[in-house]
């Protein structure tokens, strides 16, 4: 122990050992004050480095999500697009086979009251030949040939009334058919627009569900890093705590030992 000449000695060597103690022990606290300082802003920094992260995946995953219904929209468009133009397609041939067969229907018709007609006026034609022979018959002839006239006429009245309800018959059975091919048309396209809408409606559904997952899957991701950034916050204020403590158990010791020293010194000089 060092020696000393005079109380005032001990007291002023003392007092500067207590002094450069209490110095060295604030630096102490000052020092971990400061890396716990530190040590929070980084780990606060790599909280905010880590939540900036999560909204930009979050943010590239719902545009991802999105962009992927567009284009199933653009695709079920261009599917339902080319079903509708097969449906016209089809419409336009059949109804064009409707109408070739109903053409043909008509000629044959018109073939047949034409050859009756021939016919009929050949039979006419036979008959005044016949009647014309017999000139001495004067008087009877020319009722007969009224007669003859007025029954030709008839037939061809008849023929022209027969034809006509039957042209009448299959032009209806054409409109029938076009309405029908029509309907079925119409029908068609009603369906396809409602398939189209609810194809649409079940990717809006779909695509419904996947945001509310991506943002459940954030959230949590939002959670466990903010948990353990809290954790890592709590651990450091328990260690700046614990090495808080250390120091003042170090200081209060050290200051002990120089109390104890300093009676040690002064008691050399009670006599």
């Amino acid at each position: 122990m060092k020696s000393f000449q005079t109380v005032e000695e001990v007291n002023e060597y003392f007092e500067k050992a207590l002094a450069d103690l209490d110095k060295e022990y604030e630096q102490k606290l000052l020092t971990i004050e400061k890396n716990g300082q530190q040590v929070t802003m980084t780990l606060q920094k790599q909280y905010e480095q880590q939540k900036s992260a999560i909204a930009q995946q979050h943010e590239h995953e719902e545009n991802k999500l999105n962009q992927n219904r567009e284009q199933a929209i653009e695709k079920i468009e261009m599917l339902f697009a080319n079903k509708g133009k097969v449906i016209l397609e089809n419409y336009k041939i059949a109804h064009e086979e409707e109408k070739k067969t109903y053409q043909v229907n008509k000629m044959e018709l018109l073939e047949q009251k034409q050859a009756e007609e021939r016919r009929k006026f050949q039979f006419f034609h036979e008959q005044q030949k016949a009647l014309l022979t017999q000139i001495e018959q004067a008087s009877d002839l020319t009722e007969e040939m009224e007669v003859a006239v007025d029954n030709f006429h008839q037939e061809l009245t008849d023929i022209l009334i027969k034809y006509n309800q039957q042209f009448d018959e299959a032009e209806q059975l054409f409109e029938e058919s076009c309405h029908g091919l029509e309907q079925k048309r119409d029908e068609a396209i009603e369906n396809l627009i409602d398939n189209e809408a609810a194809s649409q409606s079940q990717l809006d559904d779909q695509l419904f569900e996947a945001l509310q997952d991506l943002s459940e899957k954030t959230e949590q991701h939002y959670e466990q890093i903010e948990q353990s950034f809290m954790e890592k916050e709590q651990s450091l204020q328990e260690m700046v705590f614990a090495q808080q403590e250390k120091i003042n158990d170090d200081y209060d010791e050290q200051r002990e030992k120089l109390f104890k020293l300093q009676e040690q010194a002064l008691a050399q000089f009670d006599y």
